[in-house]
């Protein structure tokens, strides 16, 4: 699947200048490397030498493709297919990773600028719902209506997406044929603006489709999975009235009683675990609650309802996991032929980033919880409240800062024409 991305023009001839600065500190990494190496009179400096090669090894499999053959601003569109937290609901999260040069210097195997739009679609009533990313990270406040594209996919090929690298901004943005409010608010955006100069570029996307059926990378399983057991927590807990009657009443000894408060006591943590930490930082703390869930000897009523749950969980974060640390292992190790493995059969992106798509995967799994993901509903109070603020902030005051910077354009433009006309009058008759 192809969409279309839309980057400020400025913002490429920035990101130009960006690279040739990236491309000199890596050729003068290499000069210095060698002399090094030549330089080198004992196994000790050899050793030395082949462990700074080591973290430069996964620098060259990221950037040194993109530096050498890529255009500025490479982008790669992946798709993660999650449930909604209602019933009946299934959302598209949009990720779109750009080789931005900011990020490329501030650390080693980082593709730079990485955000998403989170769409939603009401399996009944067909409603679709989608929220950009405003700025840093934040989603929109309200929803643009989707639901006339009639799908998911159809939105997405038919509107354009607009990135703001820096700002961690990512959007979507009607086409101006369809119409209605958001249109029209669109069209008194752009003049005051002054967006009138941009690049327009066409993006190959990983389906969701792709993600799970050929590069068998399951994140709906995941999610799914902290879901399930989320709303099974619950409902041991809401029978904590009677719970309590029937301690009284002697029918639940207190040492089991005492077991249950600690086993959901544990769970609660494994949740707080699975929504506001990366998934590549959860599973050392999912599989010590599983374990210590089957050990018992004698599970109590409450354990052996949640025994399958974090069991799911466990089983469906390990394979997320796994599957993108073998994509990764095996982008290094083939370097060459990676590109063209039956893998990527069928899935219409650039070599580029077929190159860069495992760094992608697992920069995401690194970096992003679930709850930034997809759902924000979830997020911190922290999180919560930055969203209210920069969805309430930032719109208004990017309006402010570009209509600012086409005044200064039109005023220097008409002090431009004054003088050549001043001189025009002055010059010789």
């Amino acid at each position: 699947m192809k969409i279309r991305l839309r980057v400020d023009a400025r913002w490429l001839e920035t990101e130009a200048k960006g690279m040739a600065r990236l491309r000199r500190r890596y050729h003068s990494w290499e000069e210095s490397t060698l002399k090094t190496a030549k330089e080198a009179t004992d196994l000790r400096s050899l050793r030395e030498l082949f462990y700074s090669l080591g973290d430069r090894w996964e620098w060259d499999q990221t950037t040194g493709s993109w530096l050498a053959e890529g255009e500025p601003l490479e982008t790669i569109g992946l798709v993660l297919r999650m449930p909604g937290l209602k019933p009946e609901t299934e959302r598209r999260v949009l990720y779109a990773v750009m080789a931005y040069s900011k990020g490329f210097t501030a650390q080693f195997d980082h593709l730079g600028d990485k955000e998403r739009i989170i769409i939603e679609q009401d399996t009944k009533t067909g409603r679709i719902s989608c929220w950009s990313t405003s700025g840093h990270g934040a989603m929109d406040l309200f929803p643009v209506d989707l639901t006339s594209f009639g799908t998911i996919d159809a939105a997405l090929r038919a509107c354009y997406i607009v990135a703001q690298p820096g700002d961690h901004a990512l959007r979507l943005e009607l086409p101006s044929s369809r119409g209605g409010l958001s249109t029209i608010i669109q069209r008194f955006w752009n003049p005051a603006s002054g967006n009138r100069s941009f690049a327009l570029k066409e993006v190959g996307v990983v389906t969701a489709e792709d993600m799970e059926t050929k590069l068998s990378i399951n994140i709906h399983r995941y999610a799914k999975a902290v879901i399930d057991l989320e709303q099974k927590w619950k409902e041991l807990g809401e029978g904590a009235a009677a719970r309590v009657k029937e301690v009284m009443s002697d029918k639940v000894p207190p040492e089991i009683e005492e077991r249950d408060r600690l086993t959901m006591r544990e769970v609660k943590g494994l949740l707080h675990v699975s929504w506001f930490r990366p998934p590549a930082n959860q599973l050392p703390f999912v599989q010590g609650v599983r374990r210590k869930l089957e050990s018992q000897p004698m599970p109590t009523e409450r354990e052996r309802a949640l025994i399958p749950y974090v069991k799911e969980l466990a089983e469906s974060l390990d394979s997320v996991l796994e599957r993108a640390k073998y994509l990764k292992w095996k982008s290094v190790m083939e370097e060459r032929t990676f590109s063209q493995s039956e893998l990527f059969r069928g899935i219409d992106i650039s070599e580029l980033a077929k190159q860069a798509f495992a760094t992608a995967v697992q920069d995401i799994l690194n970096e992003h919880t679930l709850s930034y993901i997809g759902y924000p509903e979830r997020a911190t109070m922290e999180g919560k409240m930055l969203r209210i603020v920069l969805g309430m902030v930032v719109p208004p005051a990017r309006l402010l800062s570009s209509f600012l910077t086409q005044a200064r354009r039109a005023f220097r433009g008409r002090l431009f024409r004054r003088d050549h006309t001043a001189e025009d009058k002055d010059g010789p008759q």
